[in-house]
């Protein structure tokens, strides 16, 4: 640290690489890192925050490694100047911002990652593509695994574990109406994201085809919902504000479950204005009753006219999956669908929490 002063009641440092960074000192009491407020083993404060006086400062001295400030409460408290460097404000949101790639149609083909199954599970550098794949483009492949359940879940572990819902952890499905769903026929599916009647809906959906036999059709269509959101933003601002603030309802009905959700379509982040989840499906709507027509009326043309986007053929990439890949997309981002198909199509797969995927690319120092 090069210089350190205060003003009222903000302590101003001036770092040694010329940073100038002001902390309150309600925030530089509340960060005490000495061993009575903070649990370095365990990484947790050990004070409630109404044990934790609003001290004042009293005294401050400091080198260009750390700061020692001594309080009116008559606590001291140490600062590595490494810790407080942490906290310029602009470059601490920038280090937590996820920065996606927008992309439209087939124009994604050769950027996302395809991993050969060994590499990707044979350590955590190995995963890294991947992950870094999922963040970029919210889509990423792996290749040359076992056309099984067996196989698939061994991808799905090393993707932040399996998680458990209505529909089971590891499931297999066929056009058998084994739950009432219309992806459980050999009917197109339009593109939409999975979960929007649960609370928070699947991080990552892992599909793996292990099967088509004796017939055709059966592609997959995936879309970049981030860039429809953003065109309609771009083109139709009023809409984009009403799907962004009015809640949808969405729901889950079969025999013994009922899951519904209400949440607006198109969620941001309210500070900084940026996407953070499309949740967007057209089968689990909830019927709704309105407060009046104009919200009624707003809400059929908004929806519509974001539906334009995903259902522009421009806009959608579609192949066919094939035994030994497997597809690993981000549900808060990408929708997904199929095209009808005939024969016997089997398909496995999963879903990850989008705290366990997430976690994992933390620990891979890919986000902060």
């Amino acid at each position: 640290m090069e210089k350190v002063y205060t003003i009222e009641r903000v302590v101003e440092i001036k770092f040694e690489d010329g940073n100038l960074i002001s902390f309150e000192d309600c925030w530089l009491r509340d960060h005490c890192r000495c061993s009575t407020c903070y649990h370095a083993d365990t990484y947790q404060r050990s004070q409630h925050i109404l044990d934790i006086p609003d001290a004042r400062v009293k005294s401050f001295s400091f080198s260009k490694t750390q700061l020692n400030i001594i309080w009116d409460c008559g606590h001291n408290s140490l600062y590595s100047a490494e810790f407080l460097l942490q906290f310029d404000y602009k470059k601490w949101s920038d280090k937590r911002r996820l920065r996606p790639q927008l992309w439209r149609g087939t124009e994604v083909t050769d950027k996302v990652a395809r991993l050969n199954v060994k590499q990707f599970l044979s350590s955590a550098e190995g995963a890294k593509p991947v992950f870094q794949s999922l963040l970029d483009y919210g889509v990423a492949f792996i290749e040359d695994v076992s056309p099984n359940l067996m196989g698939t879940e061994e991808v799905c572990q090393a993707l932040g574990g399996v998680q458990r819902t209505v529909f089971g952890g590891m499931w297999q499905f066929t056009t058998k109406p084994d739950h009432a769903d219309t992806a459980y026929t050999n009917l197109p599916l339009a593109v939409h994201n999975d979960n929007t009647y649960f609370t928070e809906a699947a991080g990552l959906q892992i599909l793996h085809c292990i099967e088509h036999t004796g017939g055709s059709g059966g592609k997959t269509v995936l879309v970049d919902g981030f860039y429809g959101a953003t065109e309609l933003r771009k083109n139709c601002p009023e809409d984009y504000e009403f799907l962004t603030t009015f809640d949808v309802e969405a729901e889950y009905i079969e025999e013994g479950h009922h899951h519904s959700y209400s949440a607006p379509i198109i969620r941001i982040n309210r500070s900084t204005q940026e996407l953070t989840q499309i949740r967007y499906n057209v089968y689990d709507r909830s019927a709704m009753a309105f407060a009046d027509g104009g919200l009624c009326r707003s809400y059929y043309r908004s929806l519509r006219n974001l539906a334009r986007y995903y259902q522009d053929p421009a806009n959608q990439w579609q192949f066919k999956l094939k035994p030994g890949t497997v597809m690993v997309i981000d549900n808060f981002r990408v929708l997904h669908g199929r095209t009808s198909f005939t024969g016997t199509r089997v398909l496995c797969g999963s879903y990850v929490t989008r705290s366990d995927w997430l976690d994992r690319a933390r620990t891979l120092k890919l986000i902060g």
